[in-house]
């Protein structure tokens, strides 16, 4: 059971030679990549949309990537390129073929910029890391300073994982932190995880993945409540009918888990019930609520 709040954090950890023929960049409509840094908070997305069909090859509206609206495909060698809407033709938009020998033209960059593709994979260590054998690139400009792309990391089957771009402080170093590539998500965020699981009573659960614990402001000393309800939605029993209270506000701070498990006086007659729980802080709607299903008797 789950709670309002959802997340899903998944590991990648990456075997070697996982680049050879790797998708570094995948193209479906519905892709999703959100980039942050973690200094300020700033984000930015990369998101692919529906494609158009020039020349029999269906090329993907990409946004959020460079500093315009493109359409994209991979072509053979699995690089990154662009269509020319003026003149119909291809051209190279990022290169996924290591070759340190030389450098590649990097177009819709904030500068006139090249990139050089690495031969020598590296590690994301960011949010949504470890990552292994990642491929890494650098950029440059005659054009500009304290400006532009500086470099970037791309995961096999997942694409750009890291972006560090210049800015007269000092490089900024953006960071996945969600992505949804296919059916595959990777949430990196801070978040809180509520829950509620039954078994000879109930169990409330709060999970917390952040550096930074979570803090509850309660405006009594009533911490949660319960509600179980039949199926036609009427209420059966609620946890907190006939208890008193302290009417004194108080703060919990959750560092990474904490539970409490609650006896349920469940129904004698069979049926399908729902149990509802939730944490009672000081919002005006719950800050973490989580439903599970439950079957009184032999009921199918």
């Amino acid at each position: 059971m789950t709670s309002s709040i959802r997340t899903a954090l998944t590991i990648w950890m990456l075997g070697a030679g996982s680049l050879l023929g790797a998708d570094m960049f995948p193209l479906q409509t519905g892709n999703t990549w959100t980039f942050r840094e973690s200094a300020t908070g700033q984000e930015f997305t990369v998101r692919v949309s529906i494609p158009i069909v020039v020349n029999d090859r269906a090329y993907y509206s990409l946004s959020g990537y460079s500093e315009q609206r493109v359409f994209v495909r991979r072509n053979e060698t699995g690089s990154l390129v662009h269509l020319d809407e003026e003149t119909g033709a291809e051209r190279l938009l990022t290169s996924f073929e290591p070759f340190e020998g030389g450098w590649w033209n990097a177009p819709f960059r904030q500068c006139e910029q090249e990139g050089k593709t690495l031969e020598k994979p590296g590690v994301h260590d960011g949010a949504a890391g470890p990552i292994l054998d990642v491929l890494e690139m650098r950029y440059r400009s005659f054009t500009c300073a304290d400006a532009g792309v500086e470099s970037e990391q791309y995961a096999a089957n997942i694409g750009m994982v890291r972006r560090v771009v210049g800015s007269i402080a000092g490089p900024r170093e953006f960071n996945l932190v969600y992505a949804r590539v296919g059916k595959q998500i990777i949430d990196a965020l801070p978040h809180g995880r509520f829950s509620v699981s039954v078994a000879d009573g109930a169990t409330l659960r709060l999970q917390v993945n952040s550096p930074v614990p979570v803090n509850l402001l309660f405006p009594t000393a009533q911490e949660y409540d319960l509600v179980l309800k039949d199926e036609a939605g009427n209420v059966v029993w609620k946890w907190s009918d006939g208890q008193m209270f302290a009417q004194a506000a108080h703060e919990r701070i959750v560092g990474t888990e904490w539970s409490v498990k609650v006896e349920v006086p469940w129904p004698t007659q069979e049926g399908k019930y729902t149990l509802q729980a939730w944490l009672t802080t000081a919002t005006d709607a719950p800050q973490f609520a989580a439903t599970a299903p439950v079957r009184v008797g032999n009921q199918p």
